[in-house]
């Protein structure tokens, strides 16, 4: 039988010929993914707790109602819990690449869809302490993505410059619990459907500006959404018209990464007889909060216009934008 660590180590020495990493880091990503799986059973009972769950639900279930309600939907009752709670536990790898597309100083705010083209997404994401198994209350959600047809905001090179959809913020919960809308991801050359996330602490809420400053990084991540859902999104309107192939999460390099600890997939359902009724994403993620990944985070930011990352762009790309498309750690 093989075992679970070669299994881990043969996953990450596959993503780490994409990527560089060093016999050291390989080795990092390893104790990391095992020492996950260990932690991740430690915390499972507390996350089965009835009180725990039930305040979960009860707050799923207003998210829905609201969205059932504004949409004039036939609301399905209990559809919140059709969802196995537990069943999306994910203590995702460290130091995920953050990619060139992350912009600073995004607003705090629930809906970060402008009203965009799309299939509506409601976010219910949980964050837990590895360490100690409670909920992460009063964390600042960073949350960002491409838009249905694979484009990101923000970005001259994506004729985006100044704009803003799919970006914002939340906060978490007394319960670790994050909400968002959204419009469901849409794909891009050399990469599977993802979202990033950023996990931020002991940070200030600038009430003027809507903006969250100071504090520290500890959490960067991608989720991703499971096949069956995908390949229904391939057909709907507006994702239809994406020219590029989509590639499937087992293709992708980064999906290798975050899933060597635990599933990065998220339960997603339906929220009413169709697929542009909407869906609801729901996972519940692991992170060490002694962690800082402030300088990872900053060192993948495109700045202020959507000036891109660092260094000289690739050929083909205007200066100042960001990587194309098809970079594996977009």
């Amino acid at each position: 039988m093989v075992s679970f660590a070669a299994l881990i180590t043969a996953a990450l020495v596959a993503s780490a010929m994409a990527h560089d990493m060093s016999p050291a880091e390989i080795a990092r990503r390893n104790t990391h993914a095992i020492a996950a799986r260990a932690t991740l059973s430690k915390c499972s009972e507390k996350l089965k707790a009835r009180d725990f769950v039930e305040r979960r639900l009860a707050r799923r279930d207003q998210l829905i109602g609201q969205h059932v309600q504004k949409r004039n939907l036939e609301f399905v009752q209990d559809l919140s819990r059709r969802q196995d709670t537990n069943s999306s536990v994910c203590i995702l790898a460290p130091e995920v690449t953050v990619g060139p597309y992350y912009l600073g100083a995004e607003l705090i705010r629930e809906d970060i869809s402008e009203g965009g083209a799309g299939i509506p997404l409601l976010m219910d994401f949980q964050f837990i302490d590895v360490n100690t198994c409670n909920p992460v209350p009063q964390a600042m959600i960073d949350i960002w993505h491409c838009n249905s047809t694979g484009v990101y905001s923000g970005y001259e090179v994506e004729g985006t410059a100044g704009e803003s959809f799919n970006r914002g913020l939340q906060p978490t919960d007394s319960d670790g619990i994050m909400h968002m809308k959204t419009s469901f991801p849409g794909w891009y050359a050399g990469r599977a459907t993802h979202i990033h996330l950023a996990a931020h602490i002991n940070g200030t809420v600038n009430t003027e500006k809507m903006i969250y400053e100071g504090g520290m990084t500890t959490h960067i991540g991608q989720v991703f959404m499971p096949e069956d859902i995908l390949s229904q999104i391939d057909t709907a309107e507006t994702y239809n018209t994406n020219k590029v192939t989509r590639m499937k999460n087992s293709e992708d390099g980064i999906f290798a990464e975050e899933s060597t600890g635990n599933n990065a997939v998220a339960d997603v359902t339906m929220l009413g007889a169709s697929i542009t009724d909407g869906f609801l994403a729901t996972i519940s993620i692991g992170i060490d909060l002694s962690s800082n990944q402030t300088d990872a985070l900053n060192g993948g930011a495109g700045g202020p216009g959507g000036s891109g990352p660092g260094g000289a762009p690739p050929s083909g790309v205007p200066s100042g934008g960001p990587r194309p498309s098809g970079s594996a750690s977009a």
